[in-house]
């Protein structure tokens, strides 16, 4: 809560404007940094994710939907071991390119109303906007992961890294552990940020946030293992 120097009224953390005597509060974020926010969301999270909400123009929400998506796209080839599918390593990268980015956006749009309606239960106040800048920028971690390390697995593994003959864990095993564990470093990162990003948009204390992000791990981790065996 924010109170007023002027009145005294407590006023919502993003509002801008005091609710009583109309005096000024805080000011709107016109446009986003997307490498300011990065370094924003390693250092504090909460503070990043306050500046995500009050920015006026949710900046790069769409392109980080898109560079997810990708990076779930893979994840799929790699998950469901499609490698044999394709007949090489560049047409899994180019078939991942190309639909990778519609199914981002989809997924975070559809993500996003799951976590807006799970908070809702629990009283959370957050925008359907707000909430979709909130995941998008949560994913970051993922990304970072499908710049830095996705690269380094294609170019050790190939075509193998999602197949299953022979499995990559039995070619390099040291490398693919090491690369796998980096991987789910980034999957636990965006998971707690997510945490935060959905307790700062909400007003909700630690205790709320935890059970909106437990909510929808179960809701999604259901589907994601029932794919496995499909």
């Amino acid at each position: 809560m924010i109170t007023c120097s002027i009145c005294g009224n407590e006023n919502g953390d993003f509002d801008v404007v005091c609710s009583s005597c109309k005096s000024f509060l805080q000011s709107k974020v016109d446009n986003l940094n997307l490498f300011e926010m990065l370094w924003a969301l390693i250092e504090s999270p909460r503070l990043a994710f306050k500046r995500i909400v009050l920015s006026h123009h949710k900046n790069y929400v769409l392109l980080l939907s898109s560079l997810f998506g990708i990076s779930l796209a893979y994840m799929l080839f790699w998950y469901k071991s499609l490698g044999s599918l394709f007949s090489n390593v560049l047409t899994i990268l180019g078939v991942g390119l190309l639909i990778g980015p519609p199914l981002g956006i989809l997924f975070v749009l559809g993500f996003s109303y799951l976590d807006l309606l799970v908070a809702r239960t629990l009283g959370g106040s957050a925008t359907f906007w707000n909430t979709f800048a909130v995941v998008a920028y949560a994913g970051l971690p993922i990304i970072l992961s499908l710049v830095f390390v996705f690269p380094i697995e294609i170019a050790l593994f190939g075509r193998d890294f999602f197949g299953t003959n022979p499995p990559p864990i039995v070619m390099k095993p040291i490398a693919y552990v090491a690369l796998i564990g980096f991987d789910l470093i980034a999957v636990i990162w965006t998971w707690l940020l997510l945490g935060t990003g959905t307790m700062v948009v909400n007003g909700f204390k630690r205790t709320k946030s935890i059970l909106v992000t437990l909510a929808l791990l179960i809701v999604t981790g259901i589907p994601a293992l029932a794919l496995r065996y499909v």
